[in-house]
C-alpha cells in the first residue's frame, strides 16, 4: 500500500510535471484565489510525489501557483509514492472533475494516456471515469484541422458542433462552413444539416473536374431562391413566433399588396 503523509515543503522543492494536462490557467483566477489563501490558509493540500532530492506536482496546480503569486513560501501537500503511471491518472481525475478544461487539453491528455495504455481505449476510459464514446470524440478532437481545434481551444466554437464538422469529408465545404460557425455561432441542428447537405456533392470537388468547382448553394427558407452557402447565418427563433416567419415567407414569395392579420407581439 502507498505510504501517505502530509507535509509542509518549501514551493521551490516542487517541480511541475513535465506534461502537465492543462496547459492554460485564467490569470485573474489565480491572482483572486492568492488573495483568498493569504487570507484564510490553504483548505485542501495539494499532492506530491518524491522525485529524486525534489518533488513532482501531481494535483493542485491552481492551488501550487497561487502560494507562488502570494509569496507564500511553503504549502501543504500531501505526499504518496506514485508510478508514472498512477501519477497520470490522479492528475487526470483532478482535472476533468473542473468544467473549464479545454477541449484540446483533454484530447492532448487522453493521446498521452492511451500512448500509455497501448492505445487501449477501453483501459483509459476506466482511468478517466468516463465512456468510450467520450474518449474517442477526444480522438476526434486531436485529429481535427487547426481551422477547428484553434476555435474550439479558444471557445469560439462548441464542442458538439466541431465533432459534427469534422465529419464533413470534403475539406473545401469543412474549411467554409467552419469558418462561418466560428463566425456567425451555429446551434448542433445547424450543423447536421450541413454535414447531410455535404453528403451531396463530391468529396474532392477540385478533383472532380477539370473547371472551377461550381458555387455551392443553398435554398432560403424566406423566400425560396437559392444563395451562395458562405452567405448563410444562423439565428434563434422562439418556436411560437415560426407563425410570422411563416407569414412573412408567404408574403415574400406571393406578394399580392395585402396584408397579413399576424402582427408581431409588443
Amino acid at each position: 500500500m502507498d505510504s501517505v503523509n502530509i507535509q509542509e515543503i518549501y514551493t521551490d522543492c516542487i517541480d511541475l510535471p513535465a506534461e502537465n494536462m492543462r496547459t492554460e490557467i485564467n490569470r485573474d483566477d489565480l491572482y483572486e484565489l492568492a488573495a483568498n489563501i493569504k487570507k484564510n490558509g490553504l483548505i485542501n493540500p495539494i499532492m506530491v510525489r518524491p522525485k529524486e532530492e525534489r518533488f513532482e506536482l501531481v494535483a493542485g496546480q491552481r492551488r501550487f501557483l497561487a502560494h507562488q503569486i502570494a509569496g507564500i513560501i511553503k504549502i501543504k501537500c500531501v505526499v504518496r509514492d506514485l508510478t508514472d503511471d498512477e501519477a497520470l491518472s490522479v492528475m487526470t481525475s483532478e482535472n476533468l472533475e473542473r468544467a473549464d478544461v479545454n477541449p484540446i487539453d483533454e484530447a492532448n491528455h487522453v493521446g498521452r494516456l492511451l500512448a500509455a495504455n497501448n492505445n487501449d481505449i477501453d483501459a483509459v476510459a476506466k482511468i478517466v471515469s468516463r465512456g468510450r464514446a467520450w474518449v474517442q470524440d477526444r480522438i476526434a478532437v486531436a485529429g481535427m484541422p487547426d481551422y477547428l481545434q484553434i476555435p474550439l481551444g479558444e471557445g469560439k466554437i462548441k464542442l458538439g458542433v466541431a465533432l459534427i464538422l469534422t465529419q464533413i469529408k470534403n475539406e473545401v465545404m469543412r474549411d467554409m462552413w467552419a469558418r462561418q460557425a466560428v463566425r456567425d455561432g451555429i446551434t448542433i441542428p445547424v450543423a447536421r444539416y450541413w454535414l447531410a447537405q455535404s453528403e451531396l456533392v463530391p468529396e474532392d470537388i477540385t478533383g472532380a473536374i477539370s473547371a472551377p468547382p461550381k458555387q455551392f448553394m443553398l435554398r432560403c427558407t424566406l423566400d425560396g431562391k437559392e444563395y451562395p452557402a458562405e452567405l448563410f447565418t444562423s439565428v434563434l427563433v422562439f418556436k411560437e413566433n415560426l407563425v410570422f416567419i411563416d407569414a412573412l415567407r408567404d408574403q415574400l414569395m406571393n406578394p399580392s399588396g395585402v396584408e397579413s392579420d399576424l402582427v408581431p407581439p409588443n
